[in-house]
């Protein structure tokens, strides 16, 4: 700052320094300067010669802009030590000063000037800056708004601020505000902005509008200011600065309006008085601090939209890969989802839980984020198990069970052939008794009957056999006669049942082998392999982890590493409370019947006591009833 710029003003108790002051190339102005709580003075600076009373009010609401204080002491006043060595105090000055002195303290206070304008520029700078770096880091749409419009009132000393953003299309919406003087609450919203509007202009034209008084708005003006959001929250809007938020390339992307700027932060406008006294013109360090601001914040909604629009098809990429995952098995499409669901809301609960071992579990955004993706894509592994295993329904597959019914047609129709030779070969013998042939062709035919009718109940015995059971069973006694069983065929028997077969029918609970369970449970060391293979981000790091320990039990009988409980993290252990739920209500499982909510849950609670999934997760997983579905 230098000293054309400066103003050097007296007070109504200084006003008989004039003369005495005129040795010093500055003009005074405001020689009846008359101190008052509000004073406004010159943005630029001032150094103020005050008697030792005005000094003292004004330093009790000191101004906005830049000041250095003389004090015009006479004897007859007394010295006030408080005043006296206040910071802003340049130098004491009285009546019978020499031209020497009031040189030289004018000097001093001008230099004291420069020094305090220089820090509060160089304050100022800093302060752009660390918004800057705030407005950069922060990615949430709303939450950056609202620090946009926060900042902006700080920088400014605007009372409000309004906030309006550009859709892709470039469609104007107005989405956010603040006042301090109004008791009306702000949310988000996105309310359509219309041409005319300042706003609306403003983003039309990227021009900035700039005005002393809104309701006083040139008729040949290309815009309007619309009172009724004043009369809607009681309020008057005076001074007006809009400025268009740009882009890299300058595209406007939204719309910041700052509403009465005020000459005292802290007063509210409640009247018109407030108004009167205390709002001011936006001037010109305002309007640069603004446009500075205007700038960052411009490039910070653009990435932040930026960001949103990367995670909107982020998220799309990783649905379609679960859908195209779960189109392999039809009869599980839609368990991935309800698993995402069921674990986030489990996650929200326990972040707000204050329970015993669980009130240090916090949850921030981003780890929400990546607990839900990590529930999303738990199976995808799956991708490379073989389909006709990955569909296994039943027991035998359904090829296997069609060439055992063939086989089952095969043994009838070779009892029956059996017979029939047999019949013809009564029929040949030269001695024969008619009647003694028709008493052997009945106990023939009745044999065959009675062969064919065991073969019927011994295929629906296979039948069911060959539905698998939630819960262990041991093989009917039933089955084991049809493994015995063998029918004619040439010169020797053929058994009715294979080994095999059998083996697989007399499967204790479900409907996979052994070596098909392995092949099964592979899909999560398949699920940690593909996804370890995606270079994710920093938030998105453990997902890989999350998703490799969804089937490990805190006894350490899971898989498929059997795991310890202090080795699983938190947000497998609640995959696994909403897998497990959602495998045993699920309605579309061919091998099993759907139980309900309250069984499934009484399941759960035995696997908690019996130490294979965590206690204190599933009370908070019932407590919150995470587990509803469509919630």
């Amino acid at each position: 700052m230098d000293q054309t710029s400066a103003k050097l003003m007296l007070g109504e108790g200084a006003r008989d320094a004039h003369a005495l002051l005129s040795i010093y190339p500055v003009t005074a102005i405001g020689k009846d300067l008359r101190v008052h709580p509000g004073l406004i003075l010159p943005p630029e600076g001032s150094v103020l010669v005050l008697s030792i009373p005005e000094a003292r009010q004004l330093l009790t609401s000191p101004p906005v802009a830049p000041f250095v204080l003389v004090l015009w002491f006479r004897p007859s006043e007394h010295a006030d030590p408080d005043v006296l060595e206040h910071a802003a105090i340049a130098g004491v000055l009285h009546p019978d000063s020499q031209p020497e002195a009031v040189y030289t303290v004018l000097q001093a206070a001008f230099r004291l000037l420069a020094v305090q304008s220089t820090e509060d520029a160089a304050r100022m700078l800093e302060n752009v800056l660390e918004i800057g770096r705030a407005l950069a880091s922060e990615k949430v749409l709303d939450t950056l708004l609202s620090l946009i419009l926060t900042h902006a009132r700080s920088l400014t000393g605007a009372d409000g601020s309004s906030i309006y953003t550009r859709d892709r299309d470039g469609v104007l919406y107005f989405r956010l505000w603040q006042n301090a003087s109004t008791s009306a609450t702000a949310s988000a919203q996105k309310t359509l902005v219309g041409d005319y509007s300042i706003a609306g202009y403003v983003a039309r034209s990227g021009e900035s509008v700039l005005l002393d008084d809104a309701y006083a708005i040139p008729d040949t003006a290309p815009y309007k200011f619309n009172p009724a959001s004043d009369r809607a929250i009681g309020y008057r809007t005076k001074s007006l600065l809009t400025l268009p938020l740009t882009n890299k390339i300058g595209d406007v992307v939204g719309v910041l309006q700052l509403i009465n700027r005020k000459n005292r932060p802290g007063v509210q406008l409640r009247t018109p008085e407030d108004i009167a006294a205390h709002v001011q013109s936006f001037d010109a360090r305002s309007c640069h601090l603004a446009q500075a601001l205007a700038g960052q914040a411009g490039v910070a909604i653009e990435n932040s939209m930026l960001h949103a629009d990367i995670e909107r098809l982020f998220e799309g990429f990783i649905k379609a890969s679960v859908q195209a995952i779960e189109s392999r098995d039809p009869t599980t499409a839609g368990h991935s989802f309800r698993v995402a669901d069921f674990t986030e809301r489990l996650a929200v609960a326990v972040d707000r839980s204050d329970d015993t071992g669980l009130r240090d579990l916090r949850f921030s955004r981003d780890q929400l984020r990546e607990i839900r993706y990590a529930a999303l894509l738990h199976d995808f592994g799956k991708v490379g198990v073989r389909e006709d295993v990955l569909v296994k329904a039943k027991k035998l597959y359904p090829h296997q069970i069609e060439l055992l019914t063939q086989r089952f047609k095969y043994a009838r129709l070779s009892i029956s052939h059996q017979a029939y030779r047999r019949l013809f070969e009564l029929f040949e013998e030269v001695e024969h008794d008619p009647e003694e042939f028709r008493v052997r062709r009945r106990e023939i035919e009745q044999a065959v009957t009675a062969e064919h009718q065991r073969l019927e109940q011994y295929l629906h015995t296979v039948l069911r056999a060959n539905e698998p059971t939630v819960l262990h069973a041991s093989a009917p006694q039933e089955l084991r006669e049809v493994q015995a069983y063998s029918f004619p065929d040439g010169d020797g028997g053929v058994p009715l049942l294979h080994d095999f077969e059998f083996s697989d029918l007399t499967l204790p609970k479900g409907s996979l082998t052994a070596q098909e369970r392995i092949e099964i449970e592979s899909h999560v060391t398949h699920t940690f392999e593909f996804l370890s293979l995606i270079p994710w981000t920093r938030d998105l790091a453990r997902l890989p982890e999350f998703a490799y320990a969804h089937h490990e039990k805190l006894d350490g009988s899971g898989y498929p590493r059997g795991l310890a409980q202090a080795d699983i993290p938190v947000p497998a252990r609640m995959m696994t409370i909403s897998d497990i739920y959602d495998a045993l209500t699920a309605p579309d499982r061919p091998y099993k019947l759907a139980v309900s909510a309250e069984h499934a849950l009484d399941i759960l609670g035995a696997e908690a006591r019996a130490n294979k999934i965590d206690a204190n997760l599933l009370r908070v997983f019932i407590e919150s009833r995470a587990y509803r579905t469509g919630a």
